[in-house]
């Protein structure tokens, strides 16, 4: 079965850096089943009755279990839920980042990743079995074989992966797991930092086919189609699509960049369409983007008052005096939804006694920015 493939890298990674729990008794399975009103999916039961929950790689993701001693309780983490665990595709929650993501599995079997402090979400794994194969895969990259931080794989500041070592992480999941949506966002954030626009593009492209229903995947590669790729015409169309998934002042911004990337290609037709709907879907778009200017102006963040300035341009059809060059057009972190400034959530509490940790080494455990 799929968890002998688990089993067998708990037995060659260094000491600690996955900790599943003792087998899940049948009954404690069946009792979190009534607790929760629906039937776990087959797959993580079975992972249940061989670990009882998991803890990999110090908490960057823990795996819920139903026994007493389970790192994280299956029905804590669904509290309230009654017959189904989440909203839309969401149907069960499974597992937590240490960021505060969750996982949950979607009606079709697919695991989702649902962003903390945001209603985000995106196919992190077209099964549990790739997923957890593809997760294992991708933060076992940080570690050398010691267990601590590979001294390497971390920007000098501690703060960030380096971008070779973030395409090592998506390049070792998609491997794993070829269709998840999550993988291919990465890999894509990881080419543009390397420079490598073209590829990225690609990489978008197949995160929009896994995961058509994310609005950030499509807002993504329409922002790198109007920059790198001077694309214009396809990038409305990546924008209009984005605005399509999402509402309200959202929305909104998206389609204030159609509007944009419609002047950029020419098309008075399309700038007008998408600039009427903009205010049809948040009619304080203008405003909320005047205040932008001003916000990036007063922090001196030139590259943030460029973009909105030129946002706001392309929405009201008048031009907005900013000075300077225009800065090069860069992959938006998509943690922190540029539509909406969500802010990077905290770790939640933990759930469990503390252990010791590898030591840094000039790294964090953070992954790459999205």
């Amino acid at each position: 079965m799929f968890f002998e493939k688990f089993r067998e890298a708990v037995a060659r990674l260094p000491d600690g850096l996955i900790r599943p729990g003792l087998p899940a008794a049948p009954a404690a399975i069946a009792e979190s089943e009534r607790q929760i009103g629906i039937a776990l999916p087959g797959p993580y039961r079975d992972f249940l009755l061989s670990f009882d929950g998991a803890d990999l790689f110090h908490e960057s993701i823990v795996i819920a279990g139903v026994g007493a001693v389970a790192a994280l309780s299956l029905v804590s983490l669904n509290a309230g839920a009654t017959g189904t665990a989440t909203t839309g595709d969401a149907e069960l929650l499974f597992a937590e980042t240490v960021l505060g993501d969750r996982f949950a599995f979607a009606t079709s079997g697919a695991v989702l990743r649902l962003r903390a402090g945001s209603d985000e979400r995106t196919v992190s794994g077209s099964t549990f079995e790739r997923w957890l194969a593809a997760m294992v895969a991708r933060e076992k990259v940080l570690y050398g074989p010691d267990g601590e931080f590979a001294p390497d794989a971390f920007e000098p500041d501690g703060e960030e992966v380096t971008a070779r070592t973030a395409l090592r992480q998506a390049e070792r999941a998609l491997r794993q797991d070829p269709d998840s949506a999550e993988a291919e966002h990465d890999r894509a954030t990881a080419l543009r930092r390397l420079g490598r626009e073209d590829e990225a593009i690609e990489a978008l492209t197949a995160a929009t086919r896994i995961d058509p229903d994310n609005p950030w995947a499509w807002f993504d590669l329409g922002r790198l189609l109007l920059g790198a790729a001077g694309d214009p015409r396809r990038a409305i169309e990546a924008f209009g699509r984005a605005a399509e998934l999402e509402s309200g002042a959202a929305s909104a911004r998206m389609l204030a960049w159609a509007a944009r990337a419609a002047d950029a290609a020419g098309d008075a037709a399309a700038a007008t369409t998408a600039r009427k709907l903009a205010a049809e879907r948040h009619s304080g778009i203008a405003d909320d983007l005047r205040r932008a200017v001003a916000a990036a102006a007063a922090e001196e963040d030139e590259e943030a008052r460029h973009e909105a300035a030129e946002l706001l341009a392309a929405l009201t059809g008048a031009p907005v005096a900013v000075g300077g060059p225009a800065p090069r057009l860069r992959l938006p972190v998509l943690r922190d939804q540029a539509a909406s400034a969500v802010r990077r959530p905290q770790p939640p509490a933990r759930r469990h006694p503390p252990r010791a940790k590898p030591q840094r080494r000039g790294g964090s455990r953070r992954g790459s920015p999205r």
